[in-house]
């Protein structure tokens, strides 16, 4: 049964003990050795009261706790401070195995000698060889740590901020306070827990009362030298007379050599390459510049500081030179800059495509070979969504690529949102990269097939709307973060383009219908509508018997209808115009007059050089010229024949076009006419001439002079009927 100082000591064991678990779980410099001085003297003292109450009679068993307890002890104590004054280096391999010899040489001895029954009878009945010569030597080893733990910390006590010197102070204390009991001997304390083992406790104690009171979890006792060593910045001290007395390790590497090399040397020599630095080394100024220092490895960038150092009198004493590397940030500030450049020249090149195409097709085209190039890709594609078909789906169409070999064109066709990938990317609006397209279960097989090597899927977005995607490849190595932010940008432009399109498509479709509206009303259904008349007209007649003339009534019903079904021919004609800028002026005359005029029973006789080469302005212009005349020759002239003429005639390009309808009063046409008006404002635009002729009941005659260069010509006529 344990007696009541007994339960008390152990007790107290244990609560120094919990607060070692506590700091332990606190991030606190050498938890690790602090809590292992708190774990030995509970762990010997707990040997201590198993011996004492228990029948087990090996009592070397015993002697080996308290012996290694002491030796780890004051282990740990070295441990610890080595730790709080940055020599752990002393405690790190292989230096450590050195704490193993005298424990295992401890073991081997003890476990050897011959087997009592009673501490007594080791202490007290050996021969010195056999036991007493380890003893003694089992001190001095214990001493000698705690005295160099003393030694290592003493020179902590006297400068570093109160914290530090606070820390010296308890780290002293802690390791001196085993030292006492070897010179006071064992009979200081009356209990076989040794007065050594009690002492240890009290070290503890001590520690832990410092640990409680600090607030910092890291308290690293740093000297001015290792301040010094350990600076990123370039430290060059100089003398008053310039000469080099100290350097660190960080100006060594700056200046591509060694302390010895320019150790005692003259600033002024050293920094001869710097104008502005030897001046200011001569003057005593201090100087704040930069500068650049080519070396082996390249150039590097200096930021370059001295400052005067004097001492307590304000005596100039010396210099301080600080070097401050900066070529990492000029680095990355050139590779930002040059990331930025290529980023304008890109979108700048975008914006260019986008300016000179037509339509999304030219424009994604353009753009897909720029991406292709300026991101060094081996396959890339854009995907839009189908609209029309699939409005309520992410349906993908493939409307351009580079790089896919033509027979996987038709695999990849088509993306929907069924695949995983497709449906992650329009959810989530973001990039999508994969290393390996072969080993990503994301990828579906029909792109795994056909695509080799890492694999990126940018969305593109307008407006937070999900217009389509842009795939590329890598073969060899993958897309960066800065690339992947590029294509980000360059989507929402490419997205933003083709919305603008669509929209513009959409607003020029209602535009065209609503005009096609206003022609069907002004000619076809007027034209209709008075054909009705005149029907409802002659029944009337006929049934009241008041017409004489029936055959000229039915040929005047006759000519309205004629003159429907005409401009019926130009309005369907108008649902599907010719595409000028392609087909040229001639291709685009022929398509009209076969398709209007050919088809109205007009007889058209042509006189046309086909070989006659116009820009493509004056191919559009004249093509609406010609287009203007002939409607009106539809809509007024009742004519049965047209003709043609366009050839060459000395340095001019000669296009007429004649009818023999009823003309037309050339004066009150020019005053109310905007079909005149819009023939001489795009003959303007061209620099041609115009000519028109018109005697009511004669005809009328249209001639347009194109002044032009050298052209080549060759005779072709045909008539069309």
């Amino acid at each position: 049964m344990l007696t009541l100082s007994e339960f008390l000591f152990l007790s107290l064991l244990l609560i120094v003990f919990f607060s070692g678990l506590f700091f332990y779980t606190r991030n606190r410099v050498g938890k690790g050795s602090f809590l292992t001085l708190t774990l030995i003297p509970l762990v010997s003292y707990a040997t201590d009261l198993l011996y004492k109450y228990s029948d087990f009679n090996r009592a070397n068993f015993f002697l080996v706790i308290l012996y290694l307890g002491s030796t780890l002890a004051a282990t740990s104590l070295f441990f610890l401070l080595s730790q709080f004054t940055l020599h752990s280096r002393l405690i790190k391999f292989p230096y450590n195995l050195l704490f193993l010899i005298e424990p295992a040489i401890s073991i081997v001895i003890i476990l050897s000698l011959p087997a009592k029954t009673s501490l007594l009878e080791y202490t007290t009945n050996l021969p010195l060889s056999e036991f007493w010569a380890w003893e003694y030597f089992h001190k001095l080893y214990i001493i000698g740590i705690l005295l160099l733990t003393i030694t290592l910390v003493a020179p902590y006590i006297s400068f570093g901020t109160k914290l530090l010197r606070n820390a010296a102070h308890f780290i002293f204390i802690a390791a001196f306070l085993p030292i006492a009991p070897m010179f006071l001997g064992e009979n200081a304390v009356q209990v076989i827990f040794h007065a050594q083992m009690f002492s240890f406790t009290l070290s503890s104690i001590f520690l832990g009362l410092f640990l409680f009171k600090t607030s910092t979890e890291k308290l690293p006792l740093l000297t001015r030298d290792h301040a010094v060593e350990s600076m990123q910045e370039g430290w060059i001290l100089l003398d008053a007379k310039n000469r080099i007395v100290d350097v660190n390790p960080s100006a060594e590497e700056i200046l591509y050599t060694s302390k010895a090399n320019i150790y005692g040397a003259d600033a002024k020599v050293i920094f001869a390459r710097w104008p502005n630095i030897a001046k200011s080394l001569e003057t005593q100024q201090e100087f704040d510049a930069k500068g650049s220092l080519s070396i082996k490895e390249g150039i590097r960038h200096l930021h370059i500081r001295i400052l005067q150092v004097r001492n307590s009198q304000d005596v100039f004493v010396g210099r301080l030179i600080l070097l401050r590397d900066n070529t990492e940030r000029r680095q990355a500030e050139a590779a930002r800059q040059e990331a930025r450049d290529e980023m304008f020249s890109l979108l700048h090149s975008i914006s260019g495509a986008a300016s000179r195409s037509e339509n999304t097709d030219e424009f994604i085209l353009a753009a897909l070979y720029q991406l292709g190039y300026s991101f060094e890709s081996k396959a890339i594609a854009v995907f839009l969504v189908d609209e029309e078909l699939h409005k309520n789906k992410h349906h993908l169409l493939l409307v351009a690529h580079q790089g896919i070999a033509s027979e996987n064109i038709k695999k990849i066709a088509f993306l929907d949102e069924k695949y995983e990938i497709v449906s992650e990317i329009a959810k989530s609006r973001e990039a999508i990269l994969i290393e390996d397209t072969k080993s990503d279960s994301r990828v579906p097989d029909f792109l795994r097939d056909t695509l080799e090597g890492c694999l990126l899927l940018i969305p593109i977005i307008d407006e937070d709307e999900f217009v389509g995607l842009l795939l590329m490849t890598r073969e060899n190595n993958t897309y960066s973060d800065d690339e992947i932010v590029r294509l980000e940008i360059v989507s929402r432009q490419v997205g933003s383009f083709v919305q603008n399109d669509r929209r513009r498509h959409i607003a020029s479709t209602l535009a065209e219908r609503q005009r096609l509206i206003r022609d069907l009303h002004d000619s076809v259904t007027q034209r209709l509508y008075g054909l009705v008349m005149m029907t409802e007209s002659a029944r009337l007649g006929f049934s009241a018997g008041t017409i004489d003339e029936p055959e000229e009534l039915v040929a005047q019903l006759g000519f309205s209808a004629r003159q429907a079904l005409k401009e019926m021919r130009l309005f369907l004609y108008k649902l599907q115009p010719v595409d000028i800028e392609r087909a040229g002026f001639i291709s685009a005359l022929l398509h009209r007059l076969e398709a209007v005029e050919g088809r109205a029973g007009l007889e058209v006789k042509l006189d046309i050089d086909q070989n006659l080469v116009l820009s493509m302005e004056e191919d559009v212009h004249l093509f609406l010229i010609a287009q203007e005349v002939l409607n009106n020759i539809i809509k007024h002239a009742n004519a049965s024949t047209v003709k043609i003429s366009f050839r060459k005639a000395r340095i001019h390009i000669h296009l007429k076009i004649s009818d023999d309808g009823s003309g037309f009063n050339i004066q009150e046409a020019n005053r109310s006419g905007l079909g005149m008006m819009n023939i001489r404002e795009r003959a303007k635009i061209i620099g041609a001439n115009v000519k028109i002729n018109s005697i009511p009941g004669q005809g009328t005659t249209v001639a347009i002079l194109i002044r032009q260069g050298t052209v080549q010509k060759t005779k072709s006529a045909g008539t069309i009927k």
